[in-house]
């Protein structure tokens, strides 16, 4: 594959696989779930990835967080959402996980910050489409990309 080819791959797969995975369990009819959370989660650490080249899970995840989810504490959603949540299916004491509550989204009730589903996932779209422009307009990025797919493949489409 060209490089050209490989970038639109990666954009592709983390707007029709990934995205779309955590939007579709979001759309179900369950009450609420854990899994799209632990999605999001998920997602954040493979874009991050791509986005660095750094294989310091902590680092890149938080620099993911700084730089494209700038109203998110990276400490703590690192702490929270990333280990506490993915490895131990629970929150600690930070975030509180709540859906169709856009209004309580980082607002701080009783010491805890409310993570409002649908919200945070528009957020991941918009940090996507960030991060989707700068990998077809900068060379770093790009580069890093391009490193990182040559040591971890993306899922795709076979057609």
């Amino acid at each position: 594959m060209k490089d050209d080819e490989i970038i639109t791959q990666i954009i592709h797969s983390f707007s029709n696989y990934n995205l779309r995975d955590i939007k579709e369990i979001n759309n179900n009819q369950l009450e609420f779930t854990i899994a799209e959370f632990i999605l999001c989660s998920c997602f954040i650490d493979q874009v991050s990835g791509f986005r660095y080249n750094n294989d310091k899970v902590g680092k890149r995840y938080r620099q993911f967080i700084k730089d494209y989810l700038p109203n998110y504490d990276p400490d703590n959603l690192y702490n929270d959402l990333r280990n506490k949540l993915v490895h131990n299916y629970s929150v600690g004491g930070y975030y509180g996980l709540t859906r169709r509550s856009p209004q309580l989204h980082l607002k701080k009730v009783k010491n805890i910050i409310f993570l409002n589903l649908e919200t945070f996932i528009s957020d991941l779209e918009d940090a996507l489409r960030k991060f989707a422009s700068e990998l077809k307009n900068d060379k770093t990025i790009r580069g890093n990309a391009l490193k990182w797919f040559s040591v971890n493949k993306i899922l795709t489409q076979i057609s």
